[in-house]
């Protein structure tokens, strides 16, 4: 009976060393895995303590670099100021009108400025004709048609001659819409460059 118990005590000492054996195996893989993982990640590398002031000018030097990049290429403003210049055209032939309800004759010559391109404005070349050449005889008779409306009285009123030039404007821009298919307004404003009342 003593040979059974010594046999029964043995056994269940070698099942426990087994699992002790297990236990500190897991662990011992589990550390190495750890320890693995760190030195392969430069955990175990030497820090290097960097100046404040230096990382702080680095990021300022970041910045920088970011918002030029951001910014896109400087101003062309020579380029813009070409673009954007206004342009001036004169009707070589005068407006001549009856003023209504008089025998009273008015004779006008006109010019017009824009800030679009001179040659699509004003060219007169013969197949590359701006839009003012091309459509004239329809903004003449638009001209004409408004000038013929004026009368005497109206020559009188003070600020009578700023609204006929902001008429002369509006009926030649419709024109220029009408038959260019514009959005805009392409005449910025009429002047008279010759006016006569006889």
């Amino acid at each position: 009976m003593a040979d059974e118990d010594l046999e029964e005590s043995e056994g269940s000492s070698g099942g426990l060393l087994k699992v002790i054996l297990i236990v500190i195996g897991a662990i011992l893989l589990i550390a190495v895995t750890v320890g693995t993982t760190l030195f392969f990640s430069g955990f175990f590398e030497p820090k290097s303590e960097a100046d404040p002031e230096t990382v702080l000018e680095e990021m300022e030097e970041e910045i920088e670099q970011t918002e030029a990049d951001l910014a896109g290429p400087g101003p062309k403003t020579a380029e813009i100021e070409q673009v954007f210049l206004i342009s001036y055209y004169v009707f070589a032939d005068p407006f001549q009108v009856n003023l209504k309800g008089s025998r009273k004759i008015m004779q006008v010559k006109l010019g017009v400025s824009t800030y679009y391109d001179k040659s699509i404005m004003f060219d007169e070349e013969e197949g590359t004709e701006g839009w003012i050449p091309r459509h004239k005889v329809g903004i003449r008779a638009e001209i004409l048609k408004i000038l013929r409306g004026v009368n005497v009285s109206d020559l009188e009123e003070e600020d009578y001659e700023s609204r006929l030039l902001e008429d002369l404007r509006l009926a030649i821009n419709s024109t220029l819409e009408k038959y260019e298919k514009t959005t805009s307004a392409p005449i910025e404003e009429v002047y008279f460059t010759e006016f006569i009342v006889q």
